[in-house]
């Protein structure tokens, strides 16, 4: 069985058809010139410009929200109102596409300039695709901040930008404390000093040192260092030709407390053996010595069948006699009933 043909219909004579090129997703990362730069940034303004007010004129509720003609606030307005729902509209969403194809362009020429800032930050705990994300971030962001009237090139803009945000980027998540940027630079500042006294003097400076270049305080200067200082873990091994880690060298507290109560136990059950019976009787009861809880001295009182003032006047009597036996043996006597 045959299948046949569906012939084409010829385009009508005088009325040409136009296919529109679509645009493309990828774009090559060669720098611009000046020239092309400033047509690039031109059609991305008139863009911006046809967008904002494509949207204020296809939805009238926007018109309360309408932006000034400035650059950021006009990013802002196209991030926060035209989605999936103004894009829709067909009008929209062909300045749309324009408008992202003009703004990966800059990005695509710029790209070689956030990675040559990103690779300053590398001593940092963050890893370099990290680094390089947060560097693109800024470019974004640069390229949606910059006027055209400036007169100054995209590039030199930008950089303040990207170096901005990878400081940011690097307080936030490179130490265990959140540092600032000011303290970032001041941190960068002190490496680069460091280094300097330890290449020209041949030996590594002292905290004294540092301050006085710096101009910072020898205390700010250790919070600083302490706060940035490499966390080691617990399980790390002290010595590479040994298991010997670092929990077993760390003081159990525990321990050492159970071992304090217990000798605080005999030395005062050694002085309390020169008080006499009604003494120990009082002094267990009212400080719970052999574990059976505390009293009151109406309580002591009502048990030996003695008065309360009575009662104050043994405990009275038996705690200068165990003061005067700790202080013949040499030890402290108020160690004994803590």
């Amino acid at each position: 069985m045959k299948l046949q043909r569906r012939k084409r219909r010829p385009a009508a004579q005088g009325k040409p058809v136009a296919i529109p090129l679509p645009l493309p997703t990828t774009f090559s990362s060669d720098l611009l010139t000046p020239e092309e730069e400033r047509e690039l940034l031109a059609s991305f303004w008139d863009t911006k410009t046809d967008l904002v007010k494509g949207l204020i004129r296809s939805f009238p509720r926007l018109r309360s929200h309408r932006p000034p003609m400035e650059p950021w606030p006009m990013a802002q307005f196209i991030r926060d109102h035209c989605d999936g729902d103004a894009r829709r509209v067909a009008g929209i969403r062909r300045i749309h596409d324009r408008y992202i194809h003009f703004k990966h362009r800059l990005a695509s020429a710029n790209i070689r300039l956030a990675a040559h800032v990103a690779k300053r930050f590398r001593h940092h705990a963050l890893g370099y695709s990290d680094l390089l994300q947060e560097a693109v971030c800024g470019l974004m962001q640069a390229i949606d901040r910059f006027d055209v009237s400036h007169g100054t090139r995209l590039a030199t803009y930008a950089t303040w930008w990207i170096r901005q945000t990878l400081q940011i980027a690097v307080a936030r998540q490179s130490h265990l404390v959140s540092l600032s940027p000011h303290h970032l630079q001041e941190l960068g500042l002190l490496q680069q000093e460091s280094e300097a006294l330890a290449h020209g003097g041949k030996h590594l400076p002292s905290p004294q040192e540092l301050a006085s270049r710096t101009g910072s305080s020898l205390e700010h200067l250790t919070h600083l260092q302490t706060a940035t200082r490499t966390p080691v873990s617990l399980n790390a091994v002290l010595d590479d030709d040994s298991d010997f880690k670092l929990t077993e060298a760390m003081p159990d507290n525990e321990s050492q407390t159970l071992r304090d109560n217990s000798e605080r136990q005999e030395a005062l059950g050694f002085l309390m053996e020169n008080l006499r019976p009604r003494e120990r009787r009082v002094l267990d009861l009212r400080f719970g010595l052999t574990g059976h809880g505390t009293h009151s001295l109406r309580q002591i009182g009502h048990l030996l069948r003695i008065s309360k003032e009575r009662v104050r006047q043994i405990q009275n009597r038996a705690l200068e006699k165990l003061r005067a036996s700790a202080e013949r043996v040499g030890w402290e006597p108020s160690l004994l009933l803590e």
